[in-house]
């Protein structure tokens, strides 16, 4: 198997610090000295701490974002890209925890983050259309795809400071919560067929525990 290139092992030691600490406490210097890189060597592939995280988020949104053609059309499908959504973000915790302060230092990333999540808002959308149109949401008015698709771009956004700011301790389990908290706002409008559809996957993923 080939070694990781020198960029790949930047962001992922960067990625842990980021994570463990924040992106001020870790600066270039903690990086290459957990690299056992010098500084210099570690400039020549990143010109400051801003082009890393801004190479961190574009790593997370190569593993988290679909094309319009994937996404997901059926309650199931929905239930298990939140599973695994939640393990992405919390893989890049760090960048939701610190959002408006990342964005608020780098013009370019703020951009680069309107953008894409002015593009997400609207792949969102799309996939309550698609379960209404295939019979798994019951949407009695056009302002409700409005406040659901908010609820899900909130949660994704700002659970992590949300949990902080109520003085708990964020872990991977909680962290997940915020994605609960989507299906629950869901679920006032789910059909039969979508709560059949649940329920059989929940009976399913229970049978696999006791196996």
């Amino acid at each position: 198997m080939p070694r990781p290139a020198t960029k790949e092992k930047i962001l992922s030691a960067a990625l842990k610090l980021f994570n463990e600490k924040n992106t001020q406490a870790a600066t270039t210097n903690h990086i290459a000295a957990a690299l056992e890189m010098s500084p210099g060597n570690l400039h020549y592939h990143f010109k400051n701490r801003e082009a890393i995280v801004f190479a961190l988020y574009e790593q997370m949104l190569s593993k988290s974002v679909l094309a319009n053609a994937a996404l997901p059309s059926s309650i199931t499908q929905v239930h298990e890209h939140q599973i695994y959504l939640a393990k992405v973000y919390w893989a890049y915790r760090f960048f939701n925890r610190e959002l408006l302060f990342l964005l608020s230092r780098d013009p370019k990333l703020k951009t680069r983050y309107i953008k894409e999540n002015t593009a997400h808002k609207q792949r969102i959308r799309i996939v309550f259309e698609q379960l209404s149109a295939n019979g798994y949401l019951d949407i009695p008015a056009d302002h409700v795809y409005t406040q659901l698709t908010d609820t899900v771009l909130l949660c994704n956004q700002f659970w992590h400071s949300h949990l902080e700011t109520l003085g708990i301790e964020v872990d991977e389990a909680n962290f997940a919560g915020g994605f609960e908290h989507i299906e629950g706002a869901m679920h006032p409008y789910l059909t039969s067929k979508a709560l059949e559809e649940l329920a059989a996957l929940q009976d399913k993923n229970l049978g696999k525990k006791n196996i």
